[in-house]
């Protein structure tokens, strides 16, 4: 319990982008993302989205492929 909470304290203390996906069927999906992240998107989504729906066209997406 102690180790998810520091997790969590440390995910959202980033200012780095951080999105925690899952690959599956030739695609990622986000289970998470941290507030720097959540910025940037302006929005949270609904976890389980597909990554590429999510990210911004100004966010190189193509990069985290080749998923």
């Amino acid at each position: 319990m102690l180790k998810d909470h520091m997790f969590e304290f440390y995910f959202d203390q980033m200012n780095e982008l951080v999105f925690l996906a899952e690959g599956k069927n030739q695609h990622l999906y986000y289970k998470k993302m941290n507030k720097a992240a959540a910025k940037l998107v302006r929005c949270q989504g609904e976890a389980g989205m597909r990554l590429e729906s999510v990210l911004p066209e100004r966010v190189v997406y193509h990069s985290l492929y080749p998923y």
